[in-house]
């Protein structure tokens, strides 16, 4: 899986770190993840009508740790 480094405020490092601590995600990279998962979502909800296919696809992104799936989700529909 790859790996990236960002720089963000401290109040979005905070947050994310409050979620973990909440119990939410067992890490900040999950949280992370899932964020991200939630956003490609609104994003396609927002902007096109959705294929069946496509919300199939999100689920499945959104049940798995694997960033692969994301990957490949990213390349087929955006």
């Amino acid at each position: 899986m790859p790996t990236t480094s960002v720089d963000i405020p401290d109040v979005l490092y905070r947050y994310v770190e409050s979620e973990v601590e909440e119990g939410r995600y067992q890490s900040k990279a999950e949280a992370i993840r899932s964020m991200i998962r939630r956003e490609m979502e609104r994003r396609h909800s927002v902007n096109e009508q959705l294929s069946e296919e496509t919300l199939e696809k999100v689920r499945e992104a959104r049940q798995q740790e694997d960033e692969g799936d994301i990957r490949e989700f990213i390349e087929d529909h955006i």
